[in-house]
């Protein structure tokens, strides 16, 4: 492993605001469990990395509860420090599979999740993968509080392709739906077009454009 992610690696597990999957006991309670965060807006970003948009969410809106989920614990190291250095105190990062959610809150808790430039398995044996299959959805739907959104932010055409079927067939509704965010003149969702990661950028400069889906599953 190269220093600095090894660095990374280790720091991570002395953060506060870090919760890591392997290390939790089952019958622990979590940070977003207290009082204080009780009845608050929850916003879940799945696939975070270094937490850009959480970082944005939970800045934008200082009443709303923003968690970040990655597996990798480097990335989530670099959200986590700029929060604190930037006094975010309504922000958390989970180290965790993405198949693994249910484990860490209740059916209908979250009012918000995130997609931002998931990995789009463009390989027809890896479709389980994909953040928007039916199997995830199914995740989704239990989580979501009744009348929850999902969003979904990818430059990948065949991923927003893949999400609008895969929604659409497993029953759940369109709300918003276009195939170039930064063209349009109003942003669909809060955080949706003036929110931009790193990644966001560099796709941006190769000429790609950058799709969005906000869409129900309940």
């Amino acid at each position: 492993m190269p220093k600095v992610k090894q660095q990374r690696y280790n720091r991570v597990k002395t953060l506060h605001n870090v919760i890591n999957s392997d290390l939790e006991a089952e019958d622990t309670r979590y940070p977003w469990q207290a009082n204080e965060f009780k009845n608050r807006k929850t916003i879940l970003e799945i696939g975070c990395g270094k937490g850009e948009h959480s970082l944005g969410f939970a800045a934008a809106d200082p009443g709303a509860l923003c968690i970040g989920v990655d597996l990798k614990s480097h990335r989530l190291c670099v959200g986590a420090e700029k929060a604190i250095a930037r006094g975010i105190d309504n922000l958390f990062f989970l180290r965790a599979r993405a198949e693994q959610i249910m484990a860490f809150f209740p059916d209908h808790s979250i009012h918000a999740i995130w997609l931002t430039f998931p990995d789009p398995h463009p390989k027809q044996r890896s479709i389980k993968h994909r953040l928007s299959s039916a199997s995830f959805l199914s995740l989704y739907a239990r989580l979501l509080v009744p009348g929850g959104r999902m969003h979904l932010k990818t430059d990948s055409r065949m991923l927003y392709t893949y999400t609008r079927e895969s929604v659409e067939y497993w029953g759940g509704r369109i709300l918003a739906d276009t195939t170039d965010l930064h063209a349009e003149e109003t942003a669909p969702a809060k955080g949706a077009k003036y929110i931009v990661s790193a990644f966001e950028t560099k796709a941006l400069a190769r000429g790609k454009t950058i799709k969005y889906l906000s869409f129900t599953l309940n």
